[in-house]
């Protein structure tokens, strides 16, 4: 499948965003991106990222899982920077003790990323954030990977339902259960087994984990694709807003000059697509 800016079938729900956002307690917004860009908004993405960020992806064997990350990082900072107001290149993030990026400053908003087969969520939020996509895959493998992260009540749910309707259920489970885990900034290093997101008739609905209570609730997305998204909160008075990430942004940045068809960085020629180590 092959996304610009977002997929068609899911652009209804998804606003193009402004320039600057203003973002309240009491709101989560949401971003779609995609993430097959090639050429100038490729090479412009290159441009956005830390020595250290560069400095992992070099360490990516498959061109398509590099590309990934790059244009995930260079859309992160470029929708940081519009709640910031500092320049997107000029953003530093730290880790928590459970491994996941923060945004440097007292007053920075939270913000959760997950990128999957092409497609990218984002989710910026004042309170603790966690977002998750996946690619719905038919087959025994990824079903019992995931399976293994149940909780014995979510086996018996599963095992329930018509067997038409698992492979739907078995992949909103494990959206919705590392959606928590990524809010509470522990991923899995926390035992997924223990986090229980079982439906109920409300959505959002409320997880009540290590005396917290987390909002959660599904994304839209498209189809062959399962999202959710958790929030610490204290009720279910949440603002969720959706926005589209403008790809054409990305070209209006500075760029670094070109040497022989190459970017220079760090003093030397850089190719965009296969940094040298």
């Amino acid at each position: 499948m092959r996304l610009s800016a977002a997929p068609r079938q899911s652009l209804a729900p998804w606003r193009a965003a402004r320039n600057e956002l203003h973002l309240p307690p009491g709101e989560v917004h949401l971003w779609w991106v995609g993430l097959q860009m090639e050429g100038p908004a490729l090479c412009a993405c290159w441009d956005l990222l830390s020595p250290e960020e560069t400095q992992v992806a070099s360490g990516y064997r498959f061109v398509k899982d590099l590309r990934e990350f790059v244009v995930t990082r260079a859309v992160l900072r470029q929708i940081l920077a519009r709640y910031t107001g500092q320049s997107p290149a000029d953003l530093r993030f730290e880790s928590n003790p459970g491994g996941k990026a923060v945004l440097q400053g007292a007053d920075s908003p939270h913000f959760s990323v997950s990128h999957c087969s092409d497609i990218a969520l984002l989710a910026v939020a004042r309170a603790r954030i966690g977002i998750d996509v996946e690619h719905v895959r038919p087959g025994n493998f990824w079903q019992k990977i995931i399976g293994h992260c149940l909780s014995p009540r979510e086996r018996a749910y599963l095992e329930a339902l018509p067997e038409v309707s698992r492979t739907t259920a078995l992949y909103r489970f494990w959206t919705r259960k590392e959606a928590v885990l990524k809010a509470m900034g522990t991923g899995l290093l926390y035992p997924p087994q223990q986090v229980s997101v079982l439906p109920d008739r409300n959505d959002p609905s409320v997880v009540n984990l290590c005396g917290h209570n987390w909002l959660v609730r599904q994304v839209p997305a498209p189809s062959c694709y399962e999202a959710a998204a958790a929030i610490e909160a204290p009720a279910s008075s949440v603002k969720w807003r959706q926005w589209r990430f403008p790809v054409g942004t990305l070209l209006g940045q500075p760029r670094r000059p070109m040497i022989g068809g190459k970017f220079r960085r760090n003093g030397r020629p850089h190719n965009p697509l296969y940094p040298s180590n």
